[in-house]
């Protein structure tokens, strides 16, 4: 069962993201995909559990940054 921040490959397309989101009971599901060298944005891309692969990331687990996280100052 996928949870959130999970690292996935998008089947159709080979982009890795993580989930962002699940949606009813985990039948679809909201990806994040970082930002590539080309573009300095992360995207969404809303799929269905079939069109995913999980990739087992146990040596590298830590949860990849938003490059635009606005967070409040301390």
């Amino acid at each position: 069962m996928l949870k959130v921040n999970d690292k996935v490959k998008i089947t159709k397309t080979g982009e890795v993201g993580y989930v962002e989101k699940l949606s009813d009971e985990g039948e679809r599901i909201t990806v994040r995909i970082p930002p590539s060298e080309g573009w300095p944005f992360q995207h969404y891309v809303f799929i269905s559990k079939e069109g995913l692969t999980y990739l087992n990331d146990k040596a590298k687990s830590k949860i990849e940054p938003t490059p635009l996280d606005w967070r409040a100052p301390l």
